[in-house]
């Protein structure tokens, strides 16, 4: 039964016998045969020799820089924030919650709106893809959540984003949307009539007094 260790034995195998090698050519060259002699050997082999090609591995085969570029097209005042559709951020909200991140208040908000929004972080390589990272701030626009990202493969980036050219906070994107104001039922008081005012009969006795009347006529007679 072959062993199934087989091709990562022969492969530190190869590493050892390039090690020694190098550490022949050390000897060979006059260096002392000393662990810390060798070690300084390597480090200044690494900064000569490895640091450099390390620097290219952010660089496209036609020689430009990939994560310049991407920091480039989100470096512009206000280009930081951009929308996204809510179906390509579910699975990263899902995500967050499986976490404990408490995901309600935002998708409320978003889910009103009609549309996600994320902040630029930075280039990323997601699962071996180039990608753009972004902050997906649950608790708050203004409060940075530099451990909550959601990934953009960069094949991708152009057509699922579309730039908010402002914050959403200076948009009120997380305001509680406010019912309309309901006029309360003003009960109006109806004032009773006034009464009207009792008017005090005098009427005055034309004729007099009945006695003096008939005395009168006795005297003319």
């Amino acid at each position: 039964m072959e062993n199934s260790n087989q091709p990562t034995n022969i492969q530190e195998e190869t590493v050892m016998s390039n090690i020694q090698s190098i550490f022949q050519q050390f000897i060979d060259n006059g260096g002392e045969p000393k662990v810390t002699s060798f070690k300084r050997h390597l480090d200044k082999l690494i900064n000569s020799d490895i640091k450099p090609l390390c620097g290219r591995s952010g660089k496209a085969a036609d020689g430009t820089d990939w994560r310049s570029e991407v920091k480039a097209k989100f470096g512009g005042r206000g280009a930081k924030w951009v929308f996204v559709s809510i179906d390509s951020i579910r699975p990263t909200l899902s995500r967050f919650a499986e976490q404990g991140i408490d995901v309600e208040d935002y998708t409320k908000f978003i889910e009103a709106h009609g549309q996600a929004w994320i902040r630029f972080s930075g280039p990323r390589i997601d699962n071996g893809v180039k990608a753009a990272a972004f902050e997906v701030r649950t608790d708050g626009s203004t409060i940075d959540h530099p451990k909550q990202l959601h990934y953009i493969p960069l094949h991708d980036l152009d057509e699922a984003i579309s730039f908010i050219n402002s914050t959403p906070h200076a948009m009120k994107l997380e305001e509680v949307a406010k019912p309309q104001d309901v006029e309360e039922d003003v009960e109006i008081e109806l004032s009773k009539p006034e009464e009207t005012p009792a008017v005090e009969e005098n009427y005055e006795d034309l004729m007099g007094d009945i006695e003096e009347l008939m005395n009168f006529e006795d005297d003319e007679l």
